[in-house]
């Protein structure tokens, strides 16, 4: 099944959007305030310059040629107007008297001494102030969440051409410093963009800024100081040089310029820090990146970039990146004030014509209100963890009197947009499935229990056949049918469970032709017998239902039911997803994942216009009265229920054959995208010819092997689907087309192997579906980007982690992992470094073949398969599983540095949560050379002749893993 978290990030860069002064006007209930800010000796506009109603907690910003426009509510007549930019004496006035048009502001230059001696005298140091001003961050700022309002403003040019413009307003929970695990979040309350036409540049659509805001969120670099690569971080102080300095203005402020130093192999930026000099709060920092970040950048996102460069013959690398972030005091506090970001990247495409074209971007994020602190997050809405452009976000908003007639600051009667639009909202869930985020701590109920847990009424049969028939009246959103259950009694029982869902009605249990009583619990059914069943005998029951089944709840990871859709001409498309939720949310059977079926017959009743495509072979299509048709489709091998599907809609069908043994492909989608989309078909063929190669033979052939578009994508046992095409849209293909699509693709069919051949017995083990699946989308990089293509593949997981569950469930209450990500991202990262750490490409291959024998068709458990690697390995590694498996953290290497002449001194150890973790890993023993290193959880120590403490790395792309460097040593010799 596809996790919506794996998202792809989107590069960009642009010029600052100039907004001239308009003048000062006054409307009924607010004033509005313009000018322009500039240099009193010089006349240079004064960009960025702050301005503020004094005591109150709004304001805005001087754009880049130091213009303003700042609208107040009326009452604030007879208050004044701040404006104040660090290295110059700010002015106030009353606002009265500023009210006139066009405010010229002239700012006089603060006074600048080389101030060493005094401080030296003192004996403080640039590295010293910076040290205190670090340890006084949660002195300085606000230690609460606090509420805020912004203006975001992004335009996008090519060779000095228009490409995009966006505005947006934002309601901001900013998290509280000091807290670098809490996250800020954004709401969108008004927007407005315009795009211009890319064909005229011959430009792909894919190159667009991901999420600008989130980005300038992100820019506040107080809340990580410790982060590894934080100027903060006193680790990185060793690669520049700092100069002191101090302005002389309204307050004394401490510069400090940093330059690279001598080793800037990692010193990735220069710029400026402006220290208060009373507070030793920053209050600004100037950056720009060096030569060494634009390479680390332009090594980030890799495999993105390399796959826009084939499969669209277009290079695009980062040239040039420029920051300017202001802090303002605000009632005993210092807040994030302005984010300004200039990206330049230059873009080389030969089938183009485009020779080192300038692509530029630039971002203004402006904090216009400070609210109220301690609020919770927000609820709903929030919008900073999606990476698509602000673009896309803000729809089709395109308000024409969005920036003259809407307040920044606070809405007035003159907007649209309504005074609760700002209320931040309570934390109380509409849906109560959202409760259940994080139920190991919640708990479990008794309804847990009895979907999950393998009770007596349960273990004493096995299941061998369903012969299940639906019919869906798609008109009333319904469907009816029966199932019949046969099944192996165990163990002597005169009372069994079956599952199906409250809100399906049972209308008659049969056995033996004759009606069975019954009780329900929660979605459990408890069907009495009239004798003792006796093991060893075959017995069948048949159960009559109908009900209008659950929908999807797409907001929480696998809470599934049925899709009632329509396609782009009209024709019902029906679909239903189950996994996680369970199939008893629309037939009744023993809902377990130990017990699937020796084999199953699947009919479904739709009407004659449409056809219905499920599981296994089609053996007949009968036409019935009253222009319905049944579609007959039989599976002969074991099927786990959640993979049990029908997909309903007006299909075309395409047919090929496969291999030696002629294995059925058959190929299902829209009409209308039968040529267009044929390139997702086509692919078939070499996909699973890889997948073959390094899992074994199609599981399936009996079967066929089907691939179609539907509603959503999902691994459905031999009818496998990938949700629909990618979009609709003429002309080439886009990176999204290729690289999103044909990864679920690959990601989908690869369950035939890991969820369908070999399924987990519980759904506390799932990632042995998940993981092994989003393992398998690096075979198709691999083999679309022969250069290095899995590797990129892997950097690009880590940052999809969330670890906040361990991998593994809580079993016998089908544990619905909530915040799923990780049994994908995480999962697969395990599996990598366990490949790495095996060090033997050849056993790897033959261990993954051989679990696909071994547990052929059948259901396993984490311990079967940790069982087997430790079989075929000669060697125990329960640790290693252990450790990733069922603990949130990930083993950590410290690591302690000391250069001693020409030699380099190492100290390592692992932390890690598991007693005696061992683990191998690659480190540099040679510039540039990985080699293997054995840490336990004792202190080693190796010396590297002829090493310094840059040329040391570790492996942390093949391994996922933490490495703590303590501050290293140098000692002269």
């Amino acid at each position: 099944m596809p996790y919506s978290a794996k998202l792809f990030q989107r590069f960009l860069s642009g010029l600052l959007f100039t907004l001239f002064a308009v003048g000062a006007t006054a409307q009924p209930g607010y004033l509005t305030l313009s000018g322009k800010v500039i240099n009193q000796e010089t006349g240079e506009p004064v960009p960025f310059a702050s301005i503020t109603v004094v005591g109150r907690s709004i304001g805005t910003v001087s754009n880049v040629v130091g213009t303003f426009l700042l609208k107040i509510p009326g009452d604030y007549a007879n208050d004044s107007v701040k404006v104040s930019s660090v290295g110059y004496q700010s002015v106030t006035q009353r606002i009265s008297a500023t009210s006139v048009q066009n405010q010229l502001v002239r700012l006089k230059a603060a006074a600048v001494t080389l101030d060493e001696v005094r401080v030296q005298a003192r004996r403080k140091t640039a590295v010293d102030i910076l040290r205190e001003a670090v340890a006084a961050i949660p002195r300085n700022y606000d230690t609460t969440s606090v509420q805020m309002t912004a203006f975001y403003r992004e335009d996008t040019q090519f060779e000095n051409q228009p490409v995009a413009f966006n505005e947006a307003v934002l309601s901001v929970y900013k998290a509280a410093y000091g807290k670098p695990d809490a996250k800020d979040q954004l709401k969108l309350i008004k927007g407005r963009k315009k795009e211009f036409d890319r064909s005229k540049h011959n430009l792909p659509s894919f190159i667009n800024l991901s999420n600008g805001a989130r980005n300038s969120l992100m820019a506040d670099y107080l809340k990580q100081p410790i982060h590894k690569n934080s100027l903060l971080n006193e680790r990185n102080f060793k690669y520049y040089d700092f100069t002191l300095s101090t302005l002389m203005g309204d307050r004394m402020t401490y510069v400090i310029d940093i330059k690279p130093g001598k080793r800037q192999r990692k010193a990735y930026l220069t710029g400026k820090f402006y220290i208060d000099a009373q507070t030793l709060a920053f209050v600004r920092s100037e950056w720009r990146i060096t030569q060494a970040g634009l390479d680390l950048e332009n090594n980030r996102d890799w495999l993105l970039k390399k796959m826009a460069s084939i499969v669209h013959k277009l290079n695009l690398k980062m040239s040039d990146f420029y920051e300017i972030i202001t802090y303002e005091p605000y009632k005993g506090k210092w807040h994030l004030s302005n984010v300004e970001r200039r990206y330049v990247a230059t873009i080389n495409s030969q089938s183009r014509n485009l020779v080192d074209k300038t692509w530029k971007v630039s971002t203004s994020f402006t904090v216009t209100e400070v609210g109220p602190k301690g609020i919770p997050p927000f609820a709903e809405g929030d919008i900073a963890e999606n990476r698509n452009s602000m673009s896309t976000l803000i729809g089709e908003q395109n308000d024409p009197d969005f920036w003259e007639n809407y307040n920044i600051q606070r809405p007035v009667s003159a907007d649209t947009v309504s005074e609760k639009s700002l209320v931040v909202p309570t934390a109380q869930p509409s849906n109560p499935l959202k409760n259940r985020v994080g139920n190991r701590q919640n708990g479990f109920t008794r309804a847990d229990t009895l979907r999950g847990k393998l009770s007596p009424l349960r273990s004493k049969y096995d299941v061998t056949f369903y012969d299940l028939a639906v019919k869906v009246d798609i008109e009333n959103k319904a469907i009816s049918g029966k199932n019949r259950m046969r099944f192996k009694v165990l163990a002597p029982l005169d009372k069994l469970q079956v599952d199906l869902y409250a809100n399906m009605t049972i209308h008659q249990i049969r056995y033996g032709g004759k009606s069975l009583a019954y009780t329900r619990e929660f979605n459990a059914v408890f069907v009495q017998f009239p004798e003792k069943l006796q093991p060893g005998s075959e017995q069948e029951l048949e159960i009559d239902y109908s009900g209008k089944p659950q929908v999807p709840d797409f907001s929480v990871p696998m809470v599934g039911g049925f899709l009632w859709d329509k396609d782009k001409e009209g024709n019902p498309w029906v679909q239903v997803v189950c996994q996680g939720s369970g199939a008893s949310l629309w037939w009744p059977n023993k809902d377990h994942l130990s017990d699937e079926p020796d084999s199953m017959r699947i009919r479904v009743t739709v009407p004659d216009r449409l056809m219905d495509i499920s599981n296994g072979r089609l053996l007949r299509k009968t036409a019935l009265p009253g222009n319905w048709t049944e579609y007959e489709w039989y599976v002969s091998y074991p099927i786990n229920n959640y993979n049990v599907t029908l997909n309903i809609g007006k299909y075309a069908h395409r047919r090929e054959m496969y291999g030696p043994d002629s294995l059925t492909l058959d190929y299902y989608c829209m009409p209308y995208h039968q040529e267009k989309f044929r390139w997702v078909f086509d692919g078939v063929k070499p996909m699973l010819a890889i997948l073959e190669k390094h899992y074994g033979k199609y599981p399936f052939p009996r079967d066929g092997f089907t691939l179609m578009e539907s509603l959503y994508p999902m691994e459905h046992q031999s009818a496998v689907s990938f949700g629909k095409m990618p979009n609709d849209s003429a002309g080439p293909l886009t990176l999204a087309d290729t690289l999103r699509h044909m990864q679920l693709v690959w990601h989908e069919v690869s369950h035939e192997w890991w969820g369908n051949n070999v399924s987990c017995r519980d759904m506390a083990d799932m990632w042995i579906h998940e993981a092994f699946a989003t393992y398998s989308e690096g075979f198709y990089l691999d083999s679309a980007v022969p250069e290095e293509g899995e590797l990129g593949y892997i950097a690009s997981l880590p940052r999809q982690v969330i670890g906040k569950e361990p991998i593994i469930g809580v079993y016998d209450v089908n544990h619905i992992h909530y915040d799923i990500g990780d049994m994908y991202a995480k999962g697969a990262l395990v599996l990598y470094t366990f490949r790495h750490l095996l060090n033997d490409d050849q056993r790897w291959g033959d261990i993954l073949k051989g679990m696909q024998q071994r547990f052929r068709l059948q259901t396993v458990s984490t311990k079967d398969i940790v069982g087997y690697i430790n079989e075929k390995t000669g060697t125990d590694y329960t640790w290693f599983f252990d450790q990733y498996l069922n603990y949130t953290s990930i083993p950590t290497l410290e690591v302690q540095l000391l250069e001693k002449g020409s030699s380099l001194v190492v100290k390592y150890r692992w932390k890690a949560d598991v007693p005696n973790f061992r683990m191998p890993i690659a480190v540099t023993k040679k510039p540039e050379q990985f080699n293997f290193i054995m840490p336990t959880t004792d202190w080693q120590t190796m010396t590297l002749p002829n090493m310094t403490i840059d040329d040391f790395e570790v492996d942390e792309t093949r391994f996922y893993v933490r490495v703590e460097v303590e501050e290293p040593q140098i000692v002269k010799q």
